[in-house]
């Protein structure tokens, strides 16, 4: 019996394990009654999180009965790695049906053979469109658009656009707004649905357009795309070429999806990952992490030598080597903490060149008040600890200035990468915590071997 919850609840391994043992039985009926009133994508949710085998063998029962709706549910990452698993015939029933968009994300999927096949099959306006699609630029606006939009000219009264809208066959499933265009399809605004229904048959489109013509170069980056459409409040824009025509739009449902990728790119590559998927194979993976794992040994030798440097300071107070790692966490902790702040506010378009010295004196008011109270609290510590005057000034002199260079560091770089060029979200991380390690590191032996020797 079929309970209708929502994606997490059906993926319960009580009711995950069930589905999978009737997987392994082949019981066909029973797979088919549990997932009848599924969403789309509560069926991509399980072809997500299925094994390699389980997930053909998913994919084969289903073949004849997979709702079309499914492909636009899955993950691009994750569909490239299925698509090729499906029954050929259900992908061209998939590409009469889906909305242009949709249909170019399921033939860059495909592997070359496949996709000539599906060109080959496509009438001629649909073909000449996917092919222009596919020489776009991967995230960029004219990789997100689709063809499908509801254009009228200038001229237009409401009520000739209700009649067009009417006698025209050929519409988008959902829209929100209507294109207002002039000579050679040159936009010049638009009018949403809700004015068109809420005006009188008499009244003329060009009263009732927004004439800012907010629109969007088809080589855009996605990411600002999705900026556009936070700050404005969007549900879809229109894409323009050269010459200022229209060439497509863009649905808020497309940019949820790049909220999404954006989002975890930003958090692979704060982590050192690169550009990676979940679904990526071992060595592909391995790749990505290689480059950050390998400069972080570097990093870490670098640190190693400044401490050797010091070992003889090391070897007569041996305590030294304990209450090390006091000063570099803490300030490792202070940087990443400075360091997210910056990278998420540089993405929103809040930190720039402009405003970056307020932003970075900020942060080092932080650090400071930061480190009065917890330079305060260490000194108390290792004074109850070690009944030592002189260390304990020592290790709260260092962990204090660490927590300001932490919060300098991790305020900073973010904002000289990003004047360079840099996606500050690739190297900031581990660059910050080397830094910190180090000044830490020297601050603290070199503090030690003045005063204590």
């Amino acid at each position: 019996m079929l309970i209708k919850e929502n994606n997490s609840d059906l993926l319960n391994p009580e009711i995950f394990n069930n589905f999978i043992n009737l997987l392994e039985k082949k019981e066909t009926k029973k797979i088919f009654n549990k997932i009848k009133n599924f969403h789309p994508s509560e069926i991509a949710s399980y072809i997500a999180v299925l094994n390699t085998k389980h997930r053909i063998k998913f994919l084969q029962i289903l073949s004849d009965n997979l709702k079309i709706k499914i492909l636009s549910e899955i993950e691009p990452m994750l569909l490239k790695r299925v698509v090729n698993d499906m029954d050929f015939d259900f992908i061209l029933k998939a590409i009469q049906e889906l909305d242009s968009d949709k249909i170019v994300l399921v033939i860059k999927s495909l592997d070359q053979r496949k996709r000539n096949l599906v060109l080959s099959r496509l009438v001629k306006r649909q073909r000449l469109f996917v092919e222009e699609n596919l020489n776009f630029n991967d995230d960029t606006a004219g990789s997100l658009m689709q063809n499908e939009v509801v254009s009228i000219p200038v001229k237009f009264s409401v009520g000739d656009t209700i009649d067009f809208l009417r006698k025209k066959k050929k519409i988008p499933k959902i829209f929100h707004n209507i294109y207002v265009v002039g000579e050679k399809n040159k936009l010049l605004g638009t009018v949403d649905l809700c004015s068109i229904i809420s005006s009188s048959r008499k009244k003329k489109i060009y009263d009732l357009m927004k004439k800012d013509n907010l629109s969007v170069h088809f080589s855009v980056d996605q990411e600002e795309v999705a900026y556009i459409f936070r700050k404005r409040n969007l549900t879809s824009i229109g894409v323009i070429n050269d010459n200022f025509e229209l060439i497509g739009a863009i649905n808020v449902d497309d940019i949820v999806d790049v909220i999404d990728i954006e989002a975890q790119e930003d958090i692979f590559k704060l982590a050192g990952m690169g550009n990676q998927s979940f679904y990526d194979a071992v060595i592909s993976i391995t790749k990505a992490r290689f480059l950050w794992l390998f400069f972080n040994l570097i990093a870490a030798l670098i640190a190693c030598f400044v401490i050797k440097s010091f070992e003889g300071t090391i070897e007569k107070f041996a305590v030294l080597a304990a209450l090390m790692p006091i000063v570099a966490s803490m300030g490792g902790c202070s940087g990443t903490q400075s360091l997210t702040t910056a990278v998420r506010a540089i993405a929103m378009k809040q930190l720039r060149w402009s405003n970056a010295l307020r932003s970075t004196g900020k942060e080092i008011l932080i650090g400071i008040v930061n480190g009065l109270i917890f330079s305060t609290f260490a000194f108390v510590m290792i004074f109850l600890w070690f009944s030592d005057y002189l260390l304990s000034i020592i290790i709260s002199i260092s962990l204090f200035l660490n927590l300001i260079f932490g919060s300098f560091f991790g305020a900073f770089i973010p904002v000289i990468l990003t004047k360079k060029g840099i996606d500050p979200a690739v190297a900031s991380g581990t660059f910050v915590t080397t830094l910190t390690d180090i000044v830490g590191f020297l601050i603290f032996l070199s503090l030690a071997t003045i005063f204590l020797i």
